[in-house]
This record gives C-alpha cells, sequence and structure tokens, in this order.
C-alpha cells in the first residue's frame, strides 16, 4: 500500500507541475532575476499591504489556489487507502510540496516560497479531515 501511495505522490507531483506551467503559460524559463527563494511566508502580502497594492488576485490566486492544490491528492490518497494515518499523509503532501517548489527554482518556472508549502499543508490537512469524517459518516 505505502508503494501505491509513494507512485500516486510522484505522479500527482508531476502533473502539478506541467499543470501549473501550462496554467501560467509559460513552458519556458523566467528570466533568473525573477527566480528566487521567499523563507519568510506571507512577507509579500505584508509588503503590498503596507505599499497599499494588495488585491484580491494575491489573495485568491496564491493563497486558495494554494490551499486547495493538494486536496485532490489528498482524496486520492484516501481512495487508496481509507485508513491513511494523518503522519503518512503529512509527509507525502510536505515531500512533494517542496519537490514542486525546489523544481520551479531549478527549472526557472517560479521562485520556492514556503508560504506556497504552508498552504499546501493546511489544505491538505482540511482536505483529510473533512474526507475522513465523509467515510466516518458514510460508514455508519
Amino acid at each position: 500500500m505505502k508503494k501505491k501511495i509513494m507512485w500516486a505522490s510522484i505522479i500527482y507531483g508531476i502533473l502539478l507541475i506541467f499543470a501549473v506551467a501550462g496554467v501560467k503559460n509559460r513552458f519556458r524559463p523566467l528570466p533568473a532575476f525573477q527566480c528566487g527563494i521567499q523563507i519568510i511566508p506571507f512577507l509579500d502580502a505584508y509588503k503590498q499591504y503596507l505599499d497599499g497594492t494588495l488585491i484580491a488576485h494575491y489573495l485568491i490566486g496564491d493563497l486558495f489556489f494554494n490551499l486547495i492544490l493538494f486536496m485532490p491528492l489528498v482524496v486520492a490518497l484516501l481512495v487508496i487507502d481509507k485508513d491513511l494515518s494523518l503522519k503518512t499523509m503529512v509527509l507525502s503532501i510536505l515531500s512533494v510540496s517542496t519537490i514542486v517548489e525546489i523544481l520551479e527554482v531549478v527549472s526557472r518556472f517560479g521562485s520556492f516560497d514556503t508560504q506556497d508549502i504552508l498552504m499546501n499543508f493546511l489544505g491538505a490537512i482540511l482536505a483529510y479531515f473533512i474526507v475522513k469524517k465523509l467515510i466516518k459518516i458514510r460508514t455508519n
């Protein structure tokens, strides 16, 4: 069962990279100066707030999209193994999310952003508990 979970996570990560590149409409690398590493979560939002330029695009596009991005993987992992532990799910999500962020920098399709990893993690946790509750309701 662990191999299925690992392969599902890897396949989802690969599909995610292509989907994100396609959504951003750029299958070509960014200039090096646009690819960076953002260690402090929500720093861009804070700076935009101070400048008065914080817009819905950032809140919806960056935060909400990253919140829901890994929810399908959580559902798939729970379909593969309905008794999936929270620890295994968290390790899968954090691993895939971190690898995707690293590949964004290496391939120059984006930047490494800890905020994205945090939002992916929160969305996955939310999806995990919702789906587990639905499974419990359905089995009763």
